[in-house]
């Protein structure tokens, strides 16, 4: 199984109701090609965690780098993993739109990533504990069923 995490910033004209029909199609898309993952947007940014076959994945990534949806795409880390994080989404989504007082953990974490990725501590994006507590804390929040 691969993985790979990139972040980018969001053109300003890819608004809420833009990022949700495009976050429709992903999930088509994905459960085609076997990719599961999370997509969390803060404040202008994306940061996004992709799983499946490296082929597919890296596929789906070289698509992404050319949308113009968003720009500065930037390749955080990526490697092989024993097994899925995100094995029954095929994109769990956070926009932070709202105030959410189970996600203020994962909202800290994100900011102070995005802000000064240098300084961020553990867990930070790059880190498998970061998508796990983000997989946890999503799970219990979403009134959206994940797919078996």
């Amino acid at each position: 199984m691969f993985c790979l995490v990139y972040k980018s910033v969001a053109s300003p004209a890819f608004d809420k109701a833009a990022i949700c029909e495009m976050l429709e199609k992903a999930k088509k898309s994905n459960k085609k090609k076997n990719i599961t993952g999370c997509l969390i947007y803060y404040q202008g940014e994306f940061l996004q965690y992709l799983e499946g076959r490296q082929v597919s994945v890296l596929g789906l990534y070289d698509k992404i780098k050319l949308d113009d949806r968003h720009h500065d795409v930037e390749l955080i880390s990526h490697s092989h993993v024993e097994e899925r994080e995100f094995e029954n989404w095929d994109m769990a989504y956070e926009d932070f739109f709202g105030d959410n007082d189970q996600l203020q953990f994962l909202r800290l974490l994100v900011s102070s990533y995005l802000e000064s990725p240098q300084k961020a501590m553990d867990p930070n994006p790059t880190s498998g504990h970061f998508w796990r507590t983000a997989k946890r804390l999503l799970r219990a929040n979403t009134s959206e069923p994940y797919r078996d």
